[in-house]
């Protein structure tokens, strides 16, 4: 498995970047970029996703997760919601969704549910095209641990 150190050196032997010029374009110190490349240290989560944005490559190539290689281009996924494609900023709601701690999951599908009612006048979830309606509906995300279809 190809360790940390010998990726960001390569990507940045590859730009034809020197540590400095790199440190400039990711936002951080020459030094940083030093540490990361001895192993002395990894690079905190902003700028790990700046390493990834500049090169083009995935955090986890950069985190030692996949064997990918940077100069393979992946297939383009194309999320869908009722066969409509998900707009880069919807699919991000959802990462950050998944991303935040349970106890606020409520207050987030709260929120939207409160702006979906006072943009539609309409009191029930839309929930429901994507589950069993023939139960009564919780006011609430799903929690029941059951996938239901649909595309997301």
């Amino acid at each position: 498995m190809i360790l940390f150190v010998d990726i960001l050196k390569e990507l940045r032997a590859k730009s034809g970047l020197s540590q400095g010029q790199l440190a400039k374009e990711v936002g951080v110190s020459p030094g940083n970029v030093s540490d990361w490349e001895t192993g002395k240290t990894k690079p905190g989560y902003s700028a790990l996703a700046s390493l990834a944005r500049f090169f083009g490559v995935s955090a986890d190539y950069l985190l030692e997760l996949t064997p990918e290689n940077p100069g393979i281009k992946k297939p383009n996924v194309t999320l869908s919601c009722d066969g409509v494609p998900l707009a880069e900023s919807e699919a991000d709601l959802i990462a950050m969704y998944r991303l935040v701690p349970d106890a606020d999951k409520q207050t987030i599908f709260d929120i939207a549910k409160l702006k979906y009612e006072q943009s539609t006048g309409e009191k029930v979830s839309i929930y429901s095209t994507y589950s069993d309606t023939s139960k009564k509906q919780k006011d609430a995300p799903a929690d029941d641990g059951k996938i239901a279809s649909g595309n997301a």
